[in-house]
């Protein structure tokens, strides 16, 4: 938005004249200068603008499928953590089911482990007291050393049997980890079919219908935040200079004729249009706008510090 151009008050006259002496002379006509408009006589800066919102989200799934729910339309209010469409989950359902089924017997696996290294472990206690009787009465001739080499044999087999019921155990214990891990990464594939709101927030498009088939990251909802709407406004950089953070602001709607709100500059640009030579001003509105419309044309007037 270039600055407004305003011809001279009575030029079309001077131009004329100009024009009819310049042919009288034999000359060609002479350049017409033209001026800028002077700013608002109350001193305030003038910005054109659009109604936007500092908050808004295009939101889409980061999987591919068919669209089989969508629960909410635009201009209805979402709150955060509210489902707002699904695609298609019969066949990751029964992925996590699977995934559950198999939590389950990784669980009853480390049960029936570590009720064998229980079994093991009291089989070795009993086989090393048979042992050590068997040892006594061989040192004391009672029995042949034959028996006690026996018994001593039979001992070191159930303690040998102990280590390998733990090391069950502890097989069993990482199979309920692999299957747990299985289980979330399921559960997460799952959770990517479903859609939810980020924040409280109002839905401005619905871009997609039931059935439709939807590619990871394609926009299915627009939403914003209502409680951050204001307007993006162009102001001339020759007057962006007297311009600060929290001046106060009257913005006019093209929706609202002769209503003006009242509000104030949030934000300013830290670099200008290299065309059009302005800069760009955020101006938020005192009172949430409500109703709104993004996009919308809005003009304001900023109460700017005196040059």
């Amino acid at each position: 938005m270039k600055p407004i151009f305003l011809v001279l008050g009575g030029l079309a006259a001077v131009v004329a004249g100009g024009v009819a002496l310049s042919r009288m002379k034999g000359e060609g006509p002479q350049p017409v200068v033209a001026a800028h408009a002077a700013a608002p006589r109350d001193g305030r800066v003038y910005g054109l603008g659009t109604v936007e919102a500092r908050l808004l989200s295009r939101l889409g799934f980061e999987a591919a499928g068919t669209l089989s729910e969508i629960l909410v339309d635009q201009g209805d209010r979402v709150t955060k953590g509210q489902v707002l469409a699904r695609l298609g989950l019969a066949d990751q359902q029964a992925r996590v089911s699977q995934a559950e089924a198999g939590v389950r017997q990784a669980q009853a696996a480390l049960v029936q482990a570590n009720a064998r290294l229980d079994r093991a472990r009291a089989t070795r206690d009993q086989r090393a007291s048979v042992n050590q009787r068997r040892q006594t009465l061989a040192s004391r001739g009672t029995v042949s050393v034959e028996a006690a080499e026996d018994a001593q044999a039979t001992s070191a087999v159930a303690v040998a049997d102990v280590a390998v019921a733990a090391s069950d155990v502890e097989a069993a214990k990482g199979g309920i980890e692999s299957a747990v891990a299985k289980l979330a990464l399921e559960r997460a594939l799952l959770d990517k079919l479903t859609l939810v709101a980020p924040y409280d927030a109002l839905v401005i498009e619905r871009a997609r219908e039931l059935g439709s088939a939807v590619a990871p990251g394609g926009t299915v909802l627009t939403i914003a935040d209502p409680a951050t709407i204001w307007v993006t406004a162009f102001v001339d950089e020759a007057l962006a200079g007297r311009v600060e953070v929290g001046q106060v602001a009257e913005i006019s709607l093209r929706s609202r004729p002769g209503q003006p709100l009242a509000g104030k500059v949030a934000r300013i640009d830290l670099e200008n249009d290299r065309v059009s030579e302005e800069r760009r001003v955020q101006v938020a509105f005192d009172t949430p706008l409500a109703p709104f419309t993004l996009g919308e044309q809005a003009e304001v007037l900023i109460s700017a510090k005196r040059p």
